[in-house]
């Protein structure tokens, strides 16, 4: 659909997309009437809506190009696209019931549909996140589908990845880095105890929260040793080399079907490497040969990179990254322990300021829902079963916020009259005796959902699905009976006392019958 050109077409494009209540949209279009500043073209609208609250950026580039369908996936209203991994992305949304935000990663039908081994692959990332439950894992909710789209429901981490804190700061601290790849130990040593092995840590997938708390994300390259049987699943894993080149262990660029817990470790050491001294191990080598080199060449010494770099933090690092599994920490919770002298507090470092981007607007709105991480998690206690160290526990979070409704946000909070100005050649919407008069998008059963939000970096959108009316219940029927008034406590005595006189006089009675 082109894009809109006129401020009634784009008003109208919003109210179906089921974003913005229409009448939400009234109110804002005239609060800003009243204070003299009407928007004149569709995109101030959409800058005005984008301020108040009411739809995000990523809606607001949606609707400025003639897109309004595929907003909503299942129970979730999608807010902004926070990534992409090749195969699908990964969207930030808000449970339209529970005002809960989570984040969706969605896997494009064109992804799987003449490929067994991604969707597998997919369903290996659902079943590990699943299984593992760890402060510093990211939790997955659910797997689901719509039509032909599959796409698995994760807590929302609002945070950043080290990636992009190392690139936007600078290296980090050296106790901040120690403190930082424990917890990656940490998360990675009940990965281990449950028999998995992630095969692609980076700092890409790792993300900070405003807390300081790590958390390790996206287990789509992830090797069950306990679920390695079957054809299919060995084709998964053994097509061809998984991981990513610059932190890749030497053993998994020649064999990823082999290799164990070690093989994160070395990983871990390359990303510790990273946050130390701004740079990868071989920011040097040409493309295409950075998998040889992890197998023959060493990085250049950390101290050399960053001379105030402590020699025995140096030294895990550098043991991390051996040539040979063997000769590296055996498991993660030996990392755990080789860290623990370089941290100077067991709480985690609260990121700076301009680490983490702020959210505004309907996003900040959502995000009291979100679980707010405790800064005492101590994130190596779950290694200390396996050690039999005891570690302290982490102390309860305080509750949420209660977050605002959805939509009431900004200066168009109150509930008005949905009156806007309609496309000029359009009928007045039909409004059902006793209804609202709020249409919300729906689908048939079993259909594919609308998809102008695009799965897939090339997908294009699709045909209209006509909204449905919302119902309200009916109200009972008079079936004629007299409900009895309930009795107030002065009756119930006098009762009492009257049925206690007349079982008085009987007794009496009988005994004067009696003589």
């Amino acid at each position: 659909m082109p894009p809109p050109t006129t401020i009634p077409e784009l008003l109208d494009r919003v109210s179906r997309s089921g974003v913005v209540p229409a009448e939400k949209l009234q109110g804002l279009f005239d609060e800003l009437a009243e204070l003299g500043r009407p928007p004149r073209t569709p995109t101030e609208m959409i800058e005005r809506l984008i301020e108040a609250g009411l739809i995000t950026r990523f809606h607001g580039e949606k609707f400025a190009i003639g897109k309004y369908k595929g907003f909503q996936l299942g129970s979730y209203l999608i807010l902004d696209q926070l990534g992409s991994d090749g195969v699908g992305q990964v969207y930030l949304a808000n449970h339209i019931n529970m005002n809960r935000l989570v984040a969706l990663k969605a896997l494009s039908p064109q992804a799987y549909e003449n490929d067994p081994i991604a969707r597998e692959r997919f369903h290996r990332e659902a079943r590990a996140a699943g299984t593992l439950d760890h402060p510093n894992i990211v939790h997955v909710f659910d797997l689901c589908q719509e039509g032909k789209l599959l796409y698995l429901v994760m807590e929302y981490v609002d945070g950043s990845t080290l990636q992009s804190i190392v690139e936007r700061a600078g290296p980090l601290e050296p106790h901040v880095a120690a403190h930082y790849a424990r917890q990656v130990a940490a998360g990675l040593q009940h990965a281990y105890e449950q028999k998995f092995v992630h095969r692609d840590i980076r700092p890409a997938n790792l993300l900070v929260d405003r807390a300081g708390v790590v958390k390790i994300l996206d287990f789509g390259l992830v090797r069950s040793e306990a679920e390695d049987t079957g054809e299919l699943t060995r084709q998964a894993v053994d097509r061809s080399i998984l991981g990513t080149e610059d932190y890749i262990a030497p053993e998994q660029s020649v064999d990823s079907s082999r290799v164990d817990i070690r093989a994160d470790l070395y990983s871990l050491g390359a990303t510790l490497y990273f946050l130390l001294t701004g740079r990868t191990l071989f920011p040097d080598c040409p493309a295409g040969e950075r998998m040889i080199w992890h197998q023959v060449k060493n990085p250049t010494p950390v101290n050399k990179v960053r001379p105030e770099v402590p020699l025995k933090l140096a030294g895990v690092v550098h043991k991390l990254l051996r040539k040979k599994p063997d000769e590296r920490y055996a498991t993660p919770f030996e990392v755990i322990e080789a860290l623990t002298p370089f941290i100077a507090d067991e709480l985690p470092p609260v990121p700076e300021p301009g680490w983490i981007p702020e959210r505004r607007g309907r996003v900040a709105a959502g995000r009291g829902a979100v679980a707010k991480p405790t800064s005492a998690v101590i994130s190596a206690r779950a290694a200390a079963p396996a050690a039999g160290v005891p570690l302290p526990l982490p102390v309860p979070a305080p509750p949420a916020a209660t977050p605002a409704p959805v939509g009431q946000v900004g200066p168009a909070s109150d509930v008005f009259a949905p009156a806007f100005p309609r496309v000029p050649g359009q009928p007045p919407p039909k409004k059902k005796p006793g209804g609202d008069g709020a249409a919300r998008p729906g689908r048939a059963k079993g259909r594919q959902p609308e998809a102008d939000i695009d799965t897939t970096p090339d997908a294009t959108g699709s045909s209209e699905t006509p909204p449905r009316k919302r119902r309200r219940p009916e109200p009972a029927e008079d079936d004629g009976d007299i409900e009895v008034a309930p009795r107030s406590g002065g009756t119930v005595i006098i009762v009492v006392l009257s049925v206690a006189l007349l079982l008085a006089l009987a007794g009496i009675a009988f005994l004067l019958l009696n003589k």
